[in-house]
Parts: C-alpha cells; sequence; structure tokens
C-alpha cells in the first residue's frame, strides 16, 4: 500500500496542477469526475493513480512528459482505476526501482566524449 507521505505529496502535486491549470487536462479531467457525481478527494485520487504512472514511465524510459499520452489515460478516468483496482483487490503493487550503476570519477565518462567523467559530465 502506499504510504500516507508518498499519497499527500501527490495529491499535493495534483493540487498544483488544479491551481496552475497546468496541463489543462487536469483540471479538465477533475471537473468531469465532479460532475460524474465523484468526491473532490476521490477526484484527486484517481488522477493521482494516473499521475504516479505517468512519472514511473518517464523514469524507466528516460522520456520527457508527455501531455498526450497523460491526457489520453485521464480521459479513461473512472473507468482505467476501477479496471485496475478489480484486478488487484485495490491493492498498489511497486516494485523496486533498481538504481543506475555507479560511475566512478575516473572511469570514461558514459557520454561518449572519451574523457574521464570527472573531467566532463561530473562538472
Amino acid at each position: 500500500m502506499v504510504n500516507n507521505r508518498l499519497k499527500s505529496q501527490i495529491l499535493d502535486t495534483v493540487d498544483n496542477q488544479l491551481k496552475a491549470n497546468d496541463p489543462k487536462c487536469t483540471k479538465k479531467t477533475f471537473n468531469r469526475l465532479l460532475d460524474l457525481g465523484y468526491k473532490a478527494d476521490e477526484s484527486k485520487e484517481m488522477i493521482g493513480s494516473i499521475l504516479i504512472e505517468e512519472m514511473y514511465y518517464i523514469t524507466k524510459n528516460k522520456e520527457p512528459f508527455n501531455e498526450k499520452r497523460y491526457a489520453k489515460k485521464l480521459a479513461l478516468l473512472p473507468d482505467y482505476v476501477e479496471e485496475s483496482e478489480g484486478s488487484s483487490d485495490s491493492t498498489v503493487n511497486l516494485q523496486p526501482v533498481e538504481a543506475a550503476p555507479a560511475i566512478g570519477r575516473n572511469e570514461p565518462c558514459p557520454c561518449g566524449s572519451g574523457k574521464k567523467y570527472k573531467k566532463c559530465c561530473l562538472k
């Protein structure tokens, strides 16, 4: 289960998106969920679950944020969350994230410059 601190941070992020209206799809989805009869907290949690998925995808694939992909998933709410909750008994299955191997200061830089890491990208 997601711990309370992480949940609070995700909900704060959703609140910030709503206040800034950036991305716009967050506020649009929030209002749509309210119109469907969901409470504000429930709506934010559903949006937060999509946000967690998007953050995981970005981290795993080392890609920039893709607002179109995010908006497509938000458009599937509330059905998207209800389907995934039904398959996992309403628990979040977090997988450990492997740390990238440490690069020593005197090793060749991974950028391919041929220089030592300390003289290239470490600066």
